[in-house]
């Protein structure tokens, strides 16, 4: 937003700070119901909408069709003026829309670009499930730029985020209501709606079909099919690799991921080129137990080395297990490790390995001196 911009917008934006100091108050966990009688109205009309909302996610047909008709009902508990489900596409992990209205196009690129789910993962959004409005956020919400750059700019004052996990707490995707009220959604809303996070997240889950994974990643696209007994499936409308062999060490590496049901990313090197490859479990088909997906990629500022550092780091090894498995001294492991979190703009290797493990910037495969298999942790 431009300088100018910026001034005439300040008067306003301080109006509005103000009005959600006035509205902050002691936030409760998700799902904290104590606040209200059993017998309460509002708290059984609230429980009737997540019923219906949860009948709904579960129900038949596609899930932008079962979307778009879950959130319409979601208007009994918030009077939005904007709403939109995004999800996490297995290819790219940005946010993609499924369904919505009343945003522009404008917000709707910010609201689903890395920035905006860097910005969820730095509020550990993805990890509680939680929903969060403007007023809960820490500090200022002035200091956040999606409040102050996109929101506030578009008319809205008040709303709310949630990340949608399914059941085994995979983050796939989230919803966004934005109110021209600051009184909405209020303590109540937000806590019925918490309610709904694993429903959403089942029903928007691309790993719920073969079929959903392929319309996500789009025709053309380097991608296998994985059986439970480990055959390889080739899919309509997604091309092979010789690296999607059925023979493929890759392809054995990417087995151990869909027998554990986790999925997961990781890079591959192949010659002098690299990829990264996604493991998307598939939870509704009985002959497919996963698609792996293949896309040519980089790895950043770090070198081969620093990223087989980077990756046994992940695991769990400290310096002295890493030198051992790489054959290395100590010494030099240390200044990779230091040349890892500087060029990753990491404060210690915790951080780094949770970077990494969440970007799959991790190697598929480690060739370690000091045990006779060799595969790398996948995140």
């Amino acid at each position: 937003m431009c300088v100018g911009f910026r001034l005439e917008f300040a008067k306003v934006g301080r109006l509005v700070t103000n009005e959600l100091r006035v509205a902050r108050a002691p936030t409760r966990e998700a799902g904290d119901w104590n606040h209200l009688a059993v017998g309460n109205p509002e708290w059984a009309s609230a429980m009737e909408t997540v019923a219906r909302v949860g009948a709904i996610a579960s129900s038949s047909g596609s899930p932008g069709e079962r979307a778009a008709t879950a959130v319409e009902e979601l208007r009994t508990l918030v009077p939005f003026d904007a709403v939109e489900v995004g999800i996490k596409n297995p290819l790219t992990d940005d946010l993609t829309l499924l369904t919505g209205e009343g945003y522009s196009e404008d917000v709707l690129e910010g609201l689903h670009s890395r920035a905006f789910v860097d910005l969820m993962y730095s509020l550990d959004l993805p990890n509680t499930g939680r929903p969060t409005r403007m007023k809960d956020l820490p500090g200022d919400p002035l200091d956040n730029w999606a409040v102050s750059d996109m929101l506030l700019p578009a008319g809205y004052r008040e709303g709310m985020t949630m990340a949608l996990r399914t059941s085994d707490g995979r983050f796939v995707g989230a919803i966004n209501l934005s109110t021209s009220s600051a009184e909405h959604p209020s303590d109540l809303a937000k806590d019925a709606i918490a309610q709904l996070c694993v429903a959403l997240g089942n029903m928007v889950d691309p790993g719920q079909s073969a079929r959903w994974i392929s319309m996500l990643l789009g025709s053309g696209s380097m991608a296998i099919g994985l059986a439970a007994d480990g055959e390889t499936i080739a899919l309509p409308g997604l091309v092979g690799h010789h690296l999607l062999s059925r023979d493929s060490e890759l392809i054995r590496v990417a087995q151990r991921s869909s027998v554990r049901g986790t999925g997961g990313s990781f890079m591959w090197p192949d010659d002098d080129d690299w990829y990264k490859v996604r493991v998307v479990p598939c939870r509704g088909d009985d002959h497919l137990a996963s698609v792996v997906s293949l896309d040519s990629t980089d790895i950043g500022p770090l070198t081969r080395r620093e990223l087989e550092v980077l990756t046994l780091a992940a695991e769990g090894l400290s310096n002295h297990e890493i030198a051992q498995a790489l054959v290395v001294s100590d010494r030099t492991v240390a200044t990779h490790v230091e040349h890892v979190l500087d060029k990753l703009e990491a404060p210690n290797r915790a951080a780094a390995a949770s970077y990494a493990l969440r970007e799959g910037l991790i190697l598929g495969k480690v060739d370690r001196r000091d045990v006779t298999t060799s595969a790398g942790r996948r995140g």
